[in-house]
This record gives C-alpha cells, structure tokens and sequence, in this order.
C-alpha cells in the first residue's frame, strides 16, 4: 500500500495540539550563520571523523571547515568554475571535488589539518559537461562522478586515471552512489531513472525505478529495503528496494526536489526543495519528523547532525545556515524573504538593479573584493582587461586587448561574453534593453571611481 501524506494538513493538527506545550518548555529558536564564501553556496560534505565540513561555492572555491564548534579553517583554490559537489575519502585523507569547469580534483588532507595551510590541487580528469556528483568507494580507491554530459565517471584513484565513462541515461546524469559490497553502482538521472551497474565493466543490469520525471537525489538502503528519492516535479517517494512498490509519496506543488541525505544509524532522511523547504522523514516508521521553511531560495545542500541535533543548508546565500531541528515550534520565514544583494527588495535606482542582478553574484565595487567568482569592479574604467593583480584570469581574457570603458560594457552586455570574450569564465549574460544597459554604466561610473 502506498501512503500519501498531507503534510501542511498534518502540521496544522499537530501544532494544534503540541503548541501550548512547547511554548511552556521553550520559547526559543536558535539559527545561526557561518560565512566564509563569497558566493552561493551549493554543496556540502562532513568527514568521516565528524571533525571537518567542506562547502563547495559558486564563487569557485571550497571552503573546509572545523566542527565542534564551526571555523573557517582553509579555503581551496583550484577550480576555474562554480564548484557544485564535494566529498571526502571514507580515511578522511582525500577531499574530491567537481564543478561547472568539468574537473575532478583531489585535495590531499593530512590531520591534523592546519588553518591556511596551503593544498595543492590534484587534477584527476575531465567531463565534458559540469559534474554536479560524486561519491567514493567504501575502501577509498575509486570515485564516481555525475556529469550533465550524461556519463558516469569512473575514476582510479591511485592510479590517477580515468577506468570508462559509463552512459545509458537519456539526458544528464544527477547523482551516483556505490553499493554495499562496491561491486555496484547506481545513477540516476533526467531521465527519470535510478539504474544498477556492474562496477567490474559498467554492465547495465536493470533499471530499479522508472520515474515520469527527472530523479534529481536518491539514497539505497539495501538493508533496511527501500530506494529514497526526490525528482524535480517535487514528489519525494519510498519505494521498496526488492519490488516494484511504492511506500511513501509526498509532494504535490511542483518544487523541485534538490537535496537530500540520510542518517543511517539515528534513521532520519532529510530533503530540500527548490523554494527553501525541509522535510524530515523517520526511516522506521515512515512518519515526518519535521517541515519547515529552511531559507528563501533553493537548498542545494543540506547535513543532518546527529549528536547536536542540527541541520546545516546551503543555498542562495553566501553564508551556511544551522538549525537546531528539534527546537519547536520553528521559526517561519515569510516570503520574499530577506533582501539578497543580487534580489534587493527595498526601492533603488535602475542602475543599480541592474548591477544587483547581473553582476553583484560574482563581483563588488570595493577595493578589497576578495572571495567573488569574479575580480572587483573598483575603478574599472580605463581598465586594460585582465590585469588587475591578486586576480587569477582565464587565459583567453589576458590576451586580450580590451580597456573597460563605456562601449566596451555596452557591447560586452549586448553581445554578451561569449561573443565579446570569447574563451573566458565569465557567465553568459546579456541586457536586451539599451535603456539597462545606460543606467548600468552610468551607476558604475558614479560608484567605482
């Protein structure tokens, strides 16, 4: 039998009937912020040791924190793109990463990890689309990753070296995953399927669940018997892992589902959607443990804690946020939510709009503008393009003659990048209105000299 939850209808009754109880016991929420990006944040990752998270940015850098409590311990630079997973070795000795740029890249982590210590990147290969997944085998010798080029990437660690790409899936393949025994793999993908591979030669052997729509997470237990999985028409489902069958299924507003992990031992799963939701789910009983709204925006990523009773998310802003996930009742956020820099809700001048929405994600008009995808806009005009110091450039940008000045920005958001710096990292973008494109450079002008 499959069970449908009515989950808003559900948290009225409780909240009903728990409320004035737990406004006796506690009246407090705790949230906090950990900011060392200079970006969204779009993937997590906790060590096996519990001492180290790994936040992965679209500011192209990884950040490693410590826990107990959260520090910013080092940032990684390495990538020449938005960093979107990462994830460390089952010895804690390797950090992997993948982004928009198609690289792997290993991080070798030695304990104990020293603040700012510097780490050298290991380039283990490339995709031809940006790897969005990647997960390491139990005894940490080979690594999966999960390209939008629609191939599985099956790498040998030791030997620094790609075994096969492994393709099946109509479309980009979302996330992979190792089996128990290794001798496995699962993927899944747009096309709406989980499938099982031989790990020994990449052998599709079945399809494990057909889904109408994409899969974008999934989690395996082939012990406690079920297949976990959020798609992107926002359904989360639990289907039996030795039959064709249906547990659970939530979710019927159309967010997407984008994140999700699992607590083996406390036997809690967690999943976050595309407008800032969390749902929590109890693995025995099948029963929902919590829903809130997280943050405003996607939740790319998110970790459950287990001895602190915490939920980290990582989504639109540039700072991670923790929640104490048992502290009742929760701390609604109300739509829009909070003004971004890139999505301002008080009253400001075209000009700056503009700036806030097409540029301000990757670069400020201050002196100082470390940690942004891209190099500060402080006294741009006049310019020689791809010169300023401290900033590392794409290659085809430093041999380029172009000096920043009015025309130069009026072509480069009317073209846009791709025509105009043809080779470079900088994001496709164009302002279709010249009247944007005026008011952007006249706001410029006026605040970076």
């Amino acid at each position: 039998m499959t069970f449908k939850l009515d989950i808003y209808k559900g948290i009225k009754i409780l909240l009903l009937i728990l409320m004035p109880f737990f406004l006796l016991i506690n009246n407090t929420f705790a949230i906090e912020k950990f900011t060392a990006h200079g970006g969204p944040v779009k993937g997590l990752a906790v060590s096996k040791n519990n001492k180290y998270l790994a936040s992965a940015s679209f500011d192209y850098s990884v950040v490693i924190w410590n826990l107990n409590p959260i520090k910013e311990n080092n940032t990684l630079i390495g990538h020449d793109a938005s960093v979107n997973t990462v994830k460390f070795s089952p010895s804690n000795n390797l950090l992997a990463s993948g982004g928009d740029d198609n690289k792997v890249i290993l991080w070798p982590i030695s304990e104990p990890l020293l603040k700012n210590k510097e780490i050298i990147p290991n380039v283990l290969g490339k995709h031809r689309g940006k790897i969005v997944d990647i997960d390491f085998s139990k005894d940490g010798k080979y690594l999966l990753t999960a390209s939008w080029d629609g191939s599985i990437g099956y790498w040998d660690i030791q030997k620094r070296r790609n075994i096969r790409f492994i393709k099946g899936h109509k479309g980009p393949v979302y996330s992979v995953k190792f089996s128990d025994d290794d001798k496995y793999i699962y993927s899944s993908g747009y096309d709406g399927e989980i499938r099982l591979w031989k790990r020994e030669n990449g052998e599709f052997v079945r399809p494990l669940v057909k889904n109408g729509w994409g899969v974008s997470v999934f989690e395996v237990s082939e012990k406690n018997n079920f297949i976990a999985y959020g798609s992107i028409d926002g359904k989360i489902i639990i289907s039996e892992y030795k039959k064709d069958k249906n547990i659970l299924e939530l979710g019927e507003d159309r967010t997407p589902i984008l994140s999700m992990y699992y607590l083996k031992k406390e036997n809690l799963i967690s999943f976050g959607n595309a407008k800032g939701r969390m749902i929590i789910l109890d693995t025995k009983k099948w029963s929902l443990v919590r829903d809130f709204n997280a943050v405003n925006g996607p939740i790319w990523d998110n970790i459950l804690f287990p001895k602190d009773s915490s939920l980290i998310v990582a989504g639109l802003d540039d700072f991670l946020t923790r929640w104490e996930i048992f502290d009742f009742p929760p701390e609604i956020l109300e739509r829009p939510g909070p003004a971004r820099r890139f999505n301002p809700i008080k009253e400001v001048g075209n000009g700056e709009k503009q700036f806030a929405r097409k540029c301000s994600v990757c670069h400020t008009l201050t002196l100082n503008g470390k940690k942004r995808a891209g190099p500060t806009l402080y006294k741009v005009f006049g310019r020689e393009a791809g010169t300023l110091e401290g900033y590392k450039y794409s290659e085809a940008l430093i041999k380029s003659d172009l000096i920043w000045n009015e025309s130069t920005i009026n072509q480069l958001f009317d073209e846009g990048p791709d025509k105009v710096t043809p080779g470079t990292k900088m994001p496709i973008q164009r302002m279709k209105k010249y009247e944007d494109r005026r008011d952007l450079i006249k706001y410029l002008k006026k605040v970076t000299n």
